[in-house]
């Protein structure tokens, strides 16, 4: 094994066993002012809830509650961390490269950051999913947040 492998190894399972944005369902019900998101996957245990608060266009905070495998929940813990304190525009663009390289589309590598380390999940397709869905319940949070404002 490569460091570079060793390195993406020890990141994915470091924020899956120790995840630092992932709570407890009581914490949502303590802190109404987070819109919420929800993503999950027929195939496997995935199922994630996403919250995700937003003051003046600019993401505050990034929360996640559910269950997911190695991928999913540090893709999720990841992004979470990446999104925080950025624009809503920013933001969006942010997720839009990291499911543009899952797809193994174009996409623009420093907008990724640390998720560039799940640039090959897409070679192995029953994956995709486990990358995909807290990063569609955190986009999809957002919308939420995006269409109450209207």
């Amino acid at each position: 094994m490569t460091i570079q492998e060793n390195l993406i190894r020890q990141t994915i399972i470091e924020h899956y066993e120790h995840p630092k944005n992932k709570v407890t369902n009581s914490f949502i019900k303590k802190n109404k002012d987070y819109a919420k998101g929800h993503s999950d996957s027929p195939s496997c245990i995935d199922n994630i809830d996403s919250f995700v608060k937003i003051k003046n266009d600019k993401i505050i905070d990034v929360k996640f509650a559910g269950i997911g495998c190695a991928i999913c929940t540090s893709s999720t813990d990841l992004m979470a961390i990446e999104l925080t304190n950025k624009p809503l525009k920013q933001a969006k663009s942010i997720i839009n490269n990291y499911l543009a390289m899952i797809k193994n589309d174009k996409y623009r590598e420093k907008n990724v950051k640390k998720l560039i380390f799940f640039k090959n999940v897409n070679k192995q397709p029953n994956r995709i999913k486990c990358a995909t869905t807290g990063i569609l319940a955190i986009s999809k949070a957002i919308d939420n947040y995006e269409k109450s404002k209207k």
